[in-house]
């Protein structure tokens, strides 16, 4: 995944669609679906369409609600993903489908030409973490959680634990973390602390500190579970 950088050309770089969300982080290896609705959100598809394929993917940050019409502020770092699936629905909207490729950060947003958002991108490198006992202890923690969820979730961590690459297995965490319902709060809490973790993950500066990142979040939801009886403190020695 990291190693095939086609499509992401300098010239793509020195212009990239955008599609800011409030709600979602796209990950490298993360399959984004998207209802487009908005018009200058249909024109970025077309756009996408007929150039490079990829769109990004920045978080909005919080008040942007006063400013959302306009340009409000995005995180620096973000997903972009290639258009992998486009459908037109009889009522002009568009369902599309996007797969998160690569990390990248922001240059600088450039003046607007259409109404999507353009901005000047580099492209992050993918580096591998360097320090295997920290990454062991981040595969114990989620083993540690697997055995209290159902059959299904269970299998659905044993599987991103048995993923070769270490860059694909830590973005694969954070993408199933939100997914397992192991957050307390309300429902728009646990969201937006899932939302943070997913954040950091992609604001990691390398591989050993997006370990980190997931260690953090997992030992949190490990002392919650032992608090909740759910795992015995025997699989904590």
């Amino acid at each position: 995944m990291f190693d095939d950088d086609e499509g992401l050309e300098a010239d793509l770089l020195r212009a990239v669609p955008i599609f800011p969300l409030p709600n979602a982080v796209l990950l490298p290896g993360m399959v984004l679906p998207l209802n487009v609705f908005e018009p200058r959100y249909l024109e970025l598809v077309d756009h996408a369409r007929d150039g490079g394929q990829y769109i990004g993917v920045p978080l909005l940050r919080p008040g942007y609600e006063n400013d959302y019409e306009e340009r409000p502020d995005i995180e620096a770092v973000f997903g972009v993903g290639r258009l992998i699936s486009h459908q037109r629905l009889p009522d002009g909207r568009r369902f599309i489908r996007l797969a998160g490729a690569r990390r990248l950060r922001r240059v600088r947003e450039l003046p607007p030409e259409h109404s999507f958002r353009l901005v000047e991108c580099a492209l992050l490198d993918e580096l591998e973490p360097n320090d295997r006992s920290a990454l062991d202890v981040l595969e114990a923690q989620l083993e540690r959680i697997a055995s209290t969820l159902r059959p299904d979730d269970a299998q659905l961590v044993e599987s991103v634990l048995r993923i070769p690459d270490p860059r694909v297995l830590t973005y694969a965490v954070a993408a199933i973390l939100p997914t397992l319902g192991l957050t307390q709060g309300s429902a728009s809490t646990q969201h937006s602390a899932m939302l943070t973790m997913q954040q950091a993950t992609l604001d990691a500066a390398d591989g050993d500190a997006r370990v980190e990142v997931l260690s953090d979040f997992a030992a949190e939801l490990c002392a919650r579970l032992l608090d909740d009886g759910r795992i015995p403190k025997t699989l904590l020695n």
